[in-house]
């Protein structure tokens, strides 16, 4: 018991400060709210959280909360999710951050919530139903995870402009 209790003690004193758990915070007000649905099908619910309630620019703290309202694998999160990452990244980086999701991601359920943190240093954390499931700590995931919901060019302009608190 003593061995293991020392060598957890080792991991956390070298693991960066992103990848050790923490908490998501209580304290972030509700910028927006939209519902994606496809057909008749409704997806997902999706909520925006910053500590101000209006979003002047995708810096965190920033919280999106993802309320699933089907089964999806994570097969099927991964293929939207690489359909939807953009920017400037390389191929490889993309493809190191997706095969990092798919170790973190399970498939979900209907039901489950799926939070993704970025906190104010810009590392973005998975929770699912509260708990945490994985950090990616680069400020360019965030922002390019973001962007998937947030950003002028997303694929749900209407679902992007009610999130970030411009529609009703």
């Amino acid at each position: 018991m003593l061995k293991l209790n020392r060598w957890i003690l080792i991991v956390l004193l070298i693991a960066p400060p992103s990848a050790v758990a923490r908490p998501l915070p209580q304290d972030l007000l509700t910028v927006g709210q939209a519902e994606l649905s496809f057909l008749f099908f409704r997806i997902y619910t999706a909520e925006l959280l910053n500590p101000f309630g209006d979003l002047q620019r995708l810096q965190g703290p920033l919280l999106l909360r993802l309320t699933f309202h089907r089964d999806i694998s994570n097969t099927r999160l991964l293929k939207e999710t690489r359909k939807r990452l953009a920017g400037d990244m390389s191929s490889k980086k993309r493809d190191d951050w997706l095969n990092h999701l798919g170790v973190i991601w399970p498939n979900v359920e209907k039901g489950e919530q799926m939070v993704f943190f970025m906190d104010q240093d810009g590392h973005g954390h998975f929770y699912l139903q509260g708990q945490h499931i994985g950090s990616l700590p680069e400020k360019d995931f965030s922002q390019a995870f973001l962007n998937i919901w947030l950003g002028d060019d997303s694929d749900y302009p209407k679902l992007t402009r009610k999130l970030r608190g411009e529609l009703k």
